[in-house]
This record gives C-alpha cells, sequence and structure tokens, in this order.
C-alpha cells in the first residue's frame, strides 16, 4: 500500500463517521418536541443565533491555532466538540445549555478547517486531486447515508428524535477514536513551513540524486552522503534569528498573502459576491428547519431527513463543500467567465431572491422543500464557479486563508443580519417573514450585478466603437485591414 493511502483512508473514515448524524435534519423538531418543550420563537431568537456569533469569534482564533498546533489535534478537538456537542443536546435543559450546544457545535464546525487541509501535509501534490476527492466524498456520502436513514426510521416510526440523538452520538464517538490514530504532521503553512534556504536545499539534493553526476562514481563508497552534499551546497550557518522573527514574518506572510489577493480587482469583484452569497446560504441553512416546523407542527409526515440527503448528494450542506457533481458539470462548461461572470451572477441571484420569497409567502411545505432544494442547487452552481475564480489569483500556499477571510466576511455579514432579523434584540420575525427578507437580500444582491454586468456591457461597446473611429481616422481610405462603411469614414 502507498504511504499516503493510510493516512487518506483514515481521514476519511473520521469524516464519514463524523458527519453520519441522522437526528442533525430533526434538531428543530426535537427542540419543540416534549423532550426540551422550547417554542419555535425560542429556537429562533434565543438558541440558533448563538451558533452565528460564537462561530464568527471562534473562525480566526481555530485557523491560527490549527497552522500553529499542526492540523491533527485541531482534528481530534472537533471531534470531541461533536461529542460534547451532543451529549449537550440529549441530557442538557433549559436554553443556557442549549446556547451552550450551539457555541460548541460552533467550535467544532470552525474546526473542519483542520479536516480541509490535513491531508495535504501528508500527500505527494500529484496526488492531490485524488485525496480531495476521496475525504470530499466521504463527507458527502456520510451525511446522505446519515439523512436517508434518520428519514427510514422516522417514516416506519422506528425511532424517535431522542433515539436518533443517541445512534449520533455513537457515530461521532467512533470517530474520535479515529482521530487519535491519525499520523502527525511536522510542517505547516505559516508557523512551521520550510525556510526558503531548506527549500532550496532539497532542491538542489533532488537534482544531484538524479542527476548523472552521481554515477560517475564507480565504488559505491565514493557517493557522498547526505551530510557532505548539505555541507558543500550551503556554508555552515547558525542563527537563531529566525525564531526571534518568526512572529513577524508569520504576520508578513499574511499581509502578503491578503495584499497579493485583494489587490486584484477580478478576485475582489468574486469573493465579495462569495461572501455575500454564502451569507445568505448560511442563513437559510440555519432557519430552514423552523419555516417547516411553523408550517406543519402538527404532522407526522416529516420529510426532513430524506431532503437533507438529498442536498448531500448534490453537495449543498451547511459548510459549503463542494459536490463532485455539480464540480464536475461546471467543470466541463467552456465559458469565459471574466465576460459573462457578472450576468450569471446577477441572473441566479434574482432566481435565488425568488425561490426564498416564494418559500416565504407559501403554505404548503412541499413548496418550501422545492423551493429550497432549487435555492440550495443554484447557489452551489456558482458558489463552485467563485470558488474557481477566486483560486485563480491565488498562491497554492494562501488558499485556505483567503477562503477562510471570506468566510469571516460571511459571518459578519451573517452576524449583522442575525442579529437584525432574528434575533429577539432586533425585528425578531416569524419564519415565513424572515425568508421574504432574505429573498429581497438576494434580489439586492442580484439587482447589484446587473447594474455592474450593464455598466460593463456599456463601456465595453464604448472602447470598441472608440477604436473604431480612431483607426478610421489613421487608417487610408480603403485599406484593406479595415471594413467600415464609406458614410462612416472620416477622411483626412
Amino acid at each position: 500500500m502507498e504511504k499516503w493511502l493510510g493516512p487518506c483512508l483514515l481521514l476519511s473514515a473520521f469524516g464519514f463517521l463524523k458527519e453520519f448524524r441522522p437526528s442533525e435534519p430533526f434538531v428543530t423538531e426535537f427542540l419543540v418536541g416534549t423532550w426540551k418543550n422550547f417554542t419555535v420563537q425560542q429556537v429562533m431568537q434565543d438558541i440558533y443565533p448563538v451558533w452565528t456569533y460564537s462561530y464568527l469569534v471562534l473562525l480566526f482564533i481555530v485557523f491560527i491555532v490549527t497552522d500553529l498546533l499542526l492540523y491533527k489535534p485541531v482534528v481530534v478537538f472537533e471531534g470531541i466538540s461533536l461529542v460534547i456537542t451532543w451529549c449537550l443536546l440529549i441530557w442538557g435543559q433549559g436554553i443556557a445549555a442549549m446556547q451552550a450546544v450551539e457555541f460548541v457545535y460552533a467550535a467544532s464546525t470552525a474546526s473542519k478547517v483542520a479536516y480541509s487541509t490535513y491531508i495535504y501535509t501528508q500527500v505527494p501534490v500529484a496526488k492531490f486531486q485524488i485525496v480531495t476527492a476521496y475525504t470530499k466524498a466521504a463527507l458527502l456520502t456520510g451525511r446522505c447515508f446519515a439523512g436517508i436513514l434518520g428519514q427510514i426510521l422516522v417514516a416506519t416510526g422506528t425511532c424517535d428524535y431522542l433515539a436518533l440523538n443517541y445512534i449520533s452520538l455513537g457515530f461521532v464517538s467512533c470517530s474520535t477514536v479515529i482521530a487519535f490514530f491519525l499520523p502527525s504532521v511536522s510542517r505547516s503553512i505559516y508557523f512551521h513551513r520550510r525556510k526558503p534556504r531548506e527549500r532550496s536545499l532539497n532542491d538542489q539534493l533532488a537534482q544531484l540524486e538524479t542527476s548523472n553526476e552521481l554515477h560517475t562514481y564507480q565504488d559505491r563508497d565514493e557517493i557522498p552522503s547526505l551530510g557532505k552534499l548539505i555541507q558543500s551546497l550551503t556554508p555552515v550557518e547558525h542563527t537563531n534569528q529566525n525564531n526571534k522573527c518568526r512572529e513577524n514574518s508569520v504576520c508578513l506572510l499574511f499581509w502578503e498573502d491578503f495584499t497579493a489577493a485583494f489587490s486584484d480587482n477580478y478576485t475582489l469583484k468574486w469573493s465579495l459576491w462569495w461572501a455575500f452569497a454564502t451569507c445568505g446560504f448560511f442563513q437559510v441553512v440555519n432557519y430552514i428547519q423552523p419555516l417547516w416546523e411553523a408550517l406543519d407542527s402538527e404532522s407526522e409526515n416529516v420529510y426532513n431527513g430524506g431532503v437533507e440527503a438529498l442536498h448531500a448528494f448534490l453537495g449543498t450542506e451547511r459548510t459549503a463543500y463542494h459536490s463532485a457533481l455539480t464540480t464536475l458539470a461546471v467543470g466541463h462548461l467552456s465559458i469565459d467567465w471574466s465576460v459573462y461572470g457578472e450576468p450569471v451572477i446577477a441572473v441566479i441571484s434574482l432566481f435565488e431572491g425568488a425561490m426564498l420569497f416564494v418559500a416565504g409567502n407559501t403554505d404548503i411545505l412541499w413548496i418550501t422543500y422545492a423551493t429550497y432544494i432549487a435555492f440550495c442547487l443554484s447557489y452551489r452552481i456558482l458558489i463552485t464557479i467563485a470558488s474557481s475564480e477566486v483560486a485563480k489569483g491565488l498562491k497554492r500556499e494562501s488558499y485556505g486563508f483567503i477562503f477562510g477571510f471570506n468566510t469571516f466576511l460571511a459571518l459578519i455579514f451573517q452576524a449583522i443580519l442575525t442579529l437584525c432579523v432574528t434575533d429577539g434584540v432586533g425585528l425578531a420575525l416569524d419564519p415565513q417573514s424572515q425568508f421574504k427578507i432574505y429573498g429581497g437580500y438576494f434580489g439586492v444582491l442580484g439587482t447589484i450585478f446587473s447594474a455592474m454586468a450593464a455598466y460593463n456591457i456599456f463601456r465595453n461597446r464604448s472602447r470598441v466603437y472608440a477604436s473604431k473611429k480612431i483607426c478610421a481616422q489613421h487608417v487610408p481610405f480603403g485599406h484593406p485591414l479595415i471594413d467600415i462603411p464609406a458614410k462612416n469614414r472620416v477622411l483626412n
């Protein structure tokens, strides 16, 4: 077995088990049921907003700690956080306990950055694509199978919502055990990266190993040892300056990656849409269950699990992982997004706004299911495009930081939206009114990009007209390189 395959399989097993939580599509039903006896308003206004605020505070901290502690401890921490989350959910009572659930769950959500980046420290660059496919597929498969299992158990009356939570606790506990067996990491992107001298040295050694110079030695004993090679390539220098300046160098690396990414207007434009759209997506996914509960609180025919299973299959989960199906479909589109990106963003954003507005105005549960699926699928298509366009302007090492910063921006926007619309200190709107607001939010986003698209089309056409006019003024009459009607030519 290849060396990289072991860590990849272990991490994939961890990802599958930690996402195998059949109770998650029914959390709101559990909280408003006889087990906790909260109202929908309490869940929306007092409990769920804590996740948004906590995630915002913890995201950047966890990102720094992940790099500093070399990934594995944070992967283990994610598993432990999920175990604590479900223990509190099952045995905790009162609003304070449920707020603690949301805080710990936010910690586990923020820790997913370690899962996403750990594997790249264990495999060669040539294997990045395949290990990405394995680890993402593990997440989606676990979530999909959990939704199917939860739906079957609820629909057949085999288990109630409390029993589903015990099943979820069992699987996240197993995932935590697996996390302890992951190999440790010796390098990271910022705090423990190889020094430039060390990287160049390794490159020189690799070249020597494959060069013909090594073959000139007739005797095996004549081949220089690794230590002698190192001494011959670099002078002996011992200094503690790097240890003293590590913090400054890390800050400098962050700043360099930040300015390199956002000084490009094209990357900035797609990043802003990414942040605003992800804000709306998080808000919709967080509060769709209270909407379903408000529309059909008395019915026993709840299909949340089936809907969530379909979402996982399409790749539309809470933390915005890419779907393999969607990515493949979008990846085969031969479109110049620098030209058509803004019109596509405008149209899809307006479509998403329409779906959410319909969901906020209907009293039919199945329509909200359908509009939710349509919204998530359209979001996934466009976020895949946006992610690829942003990534084009980034260095490989800065992917995690820049997308983490975009997520941080999205959470700032979401915190403001939550405070104004959902939280008890704000408007504290009912679920249907909230979804009307979310529909308007995406409508405004679509209108802004429609205006940007119209402006750029007008500007480009003006430039073309101006270029033709200049050419007509300077190219002789009847020149074969220009074809302008005679009535429009300007003769010198």
